[in-house]
């Protein structure tokens, strides 16, 4: 998220605020993001633990695989 958007994606005064935005997943998707991006950003910032991608799954998104040769060799 920071990478792509240059700001954490939770941003709140108080710290109460600040985990009821993390636990309910509430951040702000910037507009110029695509489609793979905002997938792959909610997968990772699940409040479910188990239900966030491990490393492979993350380096696997179509995100990350869209680019010809990503990740391959040649």
């Amino acid at each position: 998220y920071t990478a792509l958007s240059g700001h954490g994606p939770f941003e709140a005064r108080q710290r109460p605020e600040l985990y009821r935005s993390i636990r309910g997943a509430r951040y702000p998707l910037p507009p110029q993001l695509s489609p793979r991006a905002r997938a792959l950003i909610a997968h990772m910032l699940d409040p479910d633990p188990a239900a966030r991608p491990s490393v492979a799954g993350v380096l696997g998104h179509p995100f990350l695989t869209q680019v010809r040769g990503w990740g391959t060799r040649g």
